[in-house]
């Protein structure tokens, strides 16, 4: 996940669930979700339903100047084990322009 091998502006949608919770560090999360925009087409979607660090994805998404993106719940039927945790799904847009070098 954090060094995917695709050229950039490659796919219209992205969709990762329930996987980016599970690098550990901070730093390699973070790089999962720079590949996931890199690799995304001008335009295309990104779909992240996860249980953890959502929050730490939503704001890494605002940095690189995504647009639209929103965070909603999934619902008491996506929460998981006991202690009951709810799966987020965190949605965004790259605008023309984003992730250009």
């Amino acid at each position: 996940m954090t060094a995917l091998p695709f050229e950039s502006n490659s796919f219209d949608l992205i969709l990762s669930n329930i996987a980016i919770h599970n690098i550990k560090k901070a730093e390699g999360r973070r790089k999962a979700i720079d590949e996931a925009v890199r690799v995304l087409r001008p335009g295309g979607r990104l779909l992240i339903a996860d249980l953890f660090a959502i929050y730490e994805y939503q704001t890494r998404l605002t940095e690189l100047k995504m647009s639209d993106v929103a965070l909603r719940s999934l619902g008491w039927r996506m929460w998981w084990g006991g202690p009951w945790m709810p799966t987020r799904l965190l949605t965004a847009v790259k605008p023309p322009g984003v992730g250009d070098n």
